[in-house]
């Protein structure tokens, strides 16, 4: 959704919640809602899976976007250092996503970030900062 012809046209509806609050996580253009919504097709489709596992994920899925664009950070400084909060997405990485619009992109975990080099160098910071 970060390509630029993607963006303009459809992603940037979600960017203008720029200091987001749980609101923004279901802020999006009805196209992204389609995309986004095309994992459910996907599971169904491809993966053997029981109704009662994607309900918990469709769950999980609506309370961590939520807490991803909270505006708050959950997790204690301590977080950072823990072999967890290296690989798990924050509040305060995609609160920083909005800020600055480039990096940070993941909203689950970091694993891609760090190893494609989109997380920003000063997320650390932020992250302590924060708290």
């Amino acid at each position: 959704m970060h390509h630029p012809k993607l963006y303009r046209f459809v992603h940037l509806v979600h960017h203008q919640s720029r200091n987001p609050s749980p609101w923004a996580a279901f802020a999006f253009h009805p196209l992204e809602a389609v995309v986004e919504a095309g994992i459910v097709f996907v599971i169904a489709f491809i993966l053997p899976f029981h109704g009662t596992a994607l309900l918990a994920f469709l769950i999980f899925m609506t309370f961590y976007n939520a807490y991803g664009h909270l505006g708050y950070e959950l997790y204690s400084k301590n977080f950072l250092r823990s072999a967890l909060g290296r690989w798990v997405n924050t509040s305060v990485a995609h609160n920083h996503h909005h800020e600055k619009f480039n990096g940070n992109y993941g909203l689950y975990f970091l694993f891609w970030d760090r190893w494609m080099g989109t997380l920003r160098e000063d997320y650390d910071a932020v992250f302590v900062e924060q708290k």
